[in-house]
């Protein structure tokens, strides 16, 4: 099922290109381009996908160090806990 919308998503990016194949011109800290209106789209949602994936990355280990730290870890369920002898 993965595969089959991938491809789909694959169609409409090509799909995409296809209809936007003027030129622009982009500026980017002093550096000027020109290229496909697509392909322009195309690297500002990948630049924006890594820059959400690096914070999300920093928050879950923040998370988990903060986790192991204070002992709050997942706990075992009746199955997985040891009787304690009763004196």
């Amino acid at each position: 099922m993965a595969l089959i919308a991938g491809i789909g998503a694959l169609i409409l990016l090509v799909i995409f290109m296809i209809q936007n194949t003027y030129a622009v011109r982009v500026s980017f800290l002093g550096a000027h381009v020109s290229l496909s209106l697509a392909v322009a789209l195309l690297i500002a949602a990948i630049a924006g996908a890594l820059l959400m994936a690096a914070a999300g990355t920093a928050r879950i280990t923040q998370l988990r160090r903060t986790t192991r730290r204070t002992g709050r870890g997942p706990r075992a369920g009746p199955a997985g806990s040891q009787a304690k002898p009763q004196s």
